[in-house]
Formats: structure tokens, sequence, C-alpha cells
């Protein structure tokens, strides 16, 4: 077993002195070291840390001392006075060092420095201070100073505001509805207004993001064409142009609708029996005209449904199948079914779909009427007041304007009785209602 023992070969010691650590030469005679302990006087030597922190080498620090309060009076420098190393070299941060504070973690111990002389053999030891060096971005305090002091001036408004006099609240009032910000006051009214970087990215980012976005006029437009009214050839020459019978009720539905009994009863000087004060008032003096009288019945089918809906919540709903029929008459089941299609959503008609109606009926009565239209009648069919019934013509264009002397003498009507009569008179330019844009605060 000895035989299989493998002998180790030991390391020899190195008595060559070159390896030994070179910090070492400075003690390497056998001399005495006299360690002494001194006052640092009133500026100690700081020990400073960085915590993540890259602080330049290039950067001056400014010291200031602050006494200290509650402090034995026989306690040295270090413990009379604080120590704060400020500095403001760094274009964008500011660099400030401060002794950490009491209840942390090394609040406790105390630092030295020494100082040995190998000639002498002499350590001068010394307390030291133990600080830490922190930066923060100058902007950030900027807007935290600037916050302060709005957050007081504030709070100064309002005391003035509660308890301050009449003439104070007054005044507070008028600095805050006066206010001018730097920017405004230095612009020269000859020459454009200059931003600064931040507010140049701000107004590109934002003309970047509204550029789909529609004018004021397009917005004006959207909700123009959005009306519960019929369309208009704003582009007419003649006012005949702007409303037709083929966009108010269809070339189809007009060759549907028919006239033969009314013709008969015109011809045999015969009144005809209608709920319709305004196509009663006026079958006479349309019988010889053919488009004048299918508008008539087109009207008189569209008052008698309204008429007939039942009333719920304020949505009107279509009455059964079987009554409807007994509506149309001799009309052509087609022509009703154009009219749900047109004014009514699932067997209902909405505010929307009443006022389309109604809307339609304005138009159809300029048509008859030759664009001066005597709204009373009208307007008692639909059961609707003076102003209500002059509205809607006024949003197909129409002018309003007082009764005629030459019409009221012809109806035989009392001045009383003439004022609250309208007259509505469609012609060029036509004149729609304005869009509010809200009240001007």
């Amino acid at each position: 077993m000895s035989d299989k023992v493998e002998k180790v070969k030991k390391r020899k010691r190195n008595t060559d002195g070159a390896s030994k650590p070179s910090k070492r030469v400075a003690i390497e005679d056998d001399k005495q070291i006299r360690v002494s302990v001194s006052d640092a006087g009133s500026w100690a030597p700081v020990i400073a840390s960085t915590p993540g922190l890259a602080f330049p080498t290039s950067i001056h620090l400014n010291p200031y001392t602050k006494v200290r309060r509650n402090v034995p009076s026989k306690s040295g420098s270090i413990a009379n006075k604080e120590l704060i190393l400020h500095s403001s070299d760094h274009p964008k941060l500011d660099y400030t060092a401060q002794e950490e504070e009491a209840g942390g973690a090394d609040s406790l111990l105390k630092h030295y420095v020494g100082v040995y002389d190998p000639e002498t053999g002499k350590m001068e030891i010394m307390e030291a201070r133990k600080m830490v060096v922190r930066g923060s971005v100058r902007a950030q305090q900027a807007v935290a100073e600037d916050e302060l002091s709005r957050d007081m001036r504030e709070r100064r408004n309002i005391l003035g505001q509660t308890f301050g006099t009449k003439k104070a609240r007054k005044a507070i009032a008028s600095v805050t509805e006066n206010a001018i910000s730097p920017e405004k006051s230095a612009r020269n009214k000859d020459k454009p207004a200059k931003f600064d970087a931040a507010t140049a990215a701000i107004l590109s980012n934002m003309s970047e993001t509204t550029k789909g976005m529609a004018t004021k006029d397009e917005l004006a437009q959207r909700v123009e064409d959005a009306k519960p009214r019929p369309k208009a050839n704003r582009d007419a020459k003649h006012i005949q142009e702007v409303y037709t019978t083929e966009d108010l009720i269809g070339k189809d539905i007009m060759k549907a609708l028919p006239i033969k009994v009314w013709q008969d009863a015109a011809k045999a000087n015969k009144s005809v029996q209608l709920s319709s004060a305004y196509v009663a008032h006026r079958l006479q003096n349309a019988a010889s005209s053919v488009e004048k009288l299918k508008i008539l019945r087109y009207m008189f089918l569209l008052i008698q449904v309204l008429d007939s809906c039942r009333m719920s919540r304020g949505i009107r709903t279509l009455p059964k199948r079987d009554e409807l029929k007994k509506l149309l008459d001799d009309i052509p089941e087609n022509v009703l079914e154009s009219i749900k299609r047109k004014f009514t959503e699932g067997g209902m008609i909405t505010n929307f779909g009443v006022n389309l109606i109604r809307t339609h009926l304005c138009a159809l009565a300029c048509i008859v009427d030759n664009y001066e239209v005597n709204i009373f009648d009208l307007q008692g069919d639909l059961k609707l007041d003076t102003k209500q019934m002059s509205q809607f013509f006024m949003e197909i264009g129409a002018k309003i304007g007082a009764l005629g002397e030459v019409e009221r003498k012809r109806l035989g009507l009392e001045k009383a009785a003439a004022a609250q009569r309208k007259i509505a008179k469609l012609k060029l330019p036509l004149e729609f209602p304005k869009v509010s844009s809200g009240r001007r605060k």
C-alpha cells in the first residue's frame, strides 16, 4: 500500500521579497508609529458617497454651514455645525451633499481619516464628516417652486374672496381676468409670435392629429343634412327646381295615385267631404291640374296616417293592417308601403318621422299654392300653433310674413283675426335657420 502512495511535492516558500505587496514597503522598517488624534477645527475632512450617481470630477462644490440646535457646548465642530455642499456648475443638474440625518442607518457611527508620514513615523487621525451626494434636475425644481408659489397665491386669493371687502374681491377678480403670461406680453403686434421648441412640437402634433377632422362649416352642413326635412336643391336657379314631386313623392307613386273621383266631383261642382281643411279648400281650384290633385291626394293620405296612429310615450304606432286598408279606399297598397318605408320604423313613427312628414307637407303645400301658402288650414290639420307651423315652413327655407291687406279683405277677416294668420313664401335665395353654436359665455 505504501508503494502506491504518491509523493506530493510541496511548493517552496519564495524567499524573494519582490512578490510582497508594495503597500507594505512604507512600513517595512521596524519604526515605532506614533498615533495622535487632533481636532479638525472649523473644516473637517469629508467622506462622501454618490449612490446611483456618476459624479463628474470637474464639478466644484461650495460649502455652507448652519449651527445645529440642542447640541452641548463642549461638543466638537462637527457636532455643533451642519455642513451642506452644493454646486450648480452642471448645465442641467444641481448637486447637493448632506450629512445623514438622525435616525439613519449610520447616524450613530463616527468616521475618521488618518494621515501617515513614513519619514517621521507619525499618523495623525481626525474625525471626518460622512456625507451623501445626490443630483436633481433643475427644471423639476423650478416646476416645484412655481407650483408652490402658485398654490400660496391661490390660497391668498381664496381667503380674500371669502373674507375680504368688496373692493378687495373686485381687485382679485380683476387680476385673475386680466392675467397676461410673459409670452403674450412679449409679443409684438408687427411680428408673428415665437414659440419655444416644446410649444412648436405640441402644435405640430396637433396639426397631424386634427388633419382628418371636419371643419366648422362641414360640421354645420352635417347637422343641416341630419335634420328631418326633405333635401332641397340648393343649386336651383328657379324656385320650381328646389322641391319636385319626383323627390318628395316619387315618379311611380305619382302615377299610382287615383284622382278620378275627385275630378268627377269637381266637374259636377259637388263638394267632397274630407277631414282635412287644407285639401278640401283647394280641391276645386286644383281640379284643372292633374299634378296638384295627385299631390293633394298624397297629402290627405299622410294626414290620415298621422291622425290614425296611437300615441304611447311620445311615439306613434300605426294601426293594424285592416284599419289601414280602410284609409286607402281606392289607393293602391304600394302607395302605403312607400310611406311606411320613408317615414316609419318597425310600424312606429318616431318624433323624427313625424317632423319629416310635417316638412314634406309644407314643401308639397308650396307647390300646390304656387309657393305662397296661407298656413292656417294646414296648421289646423296638424294640430299645431302658429309658431310651430311657422318653424316647419322655415325649416324648408321659406320666409314667414303677415297676411296682406288684399288677402284679409278677400277672406273677410277682422284685423285682429288676420294678425293670427301667417303667409309662408318660398323664394330664392333660400334662407334656412342657422345652426346654434351655444350661448356665448
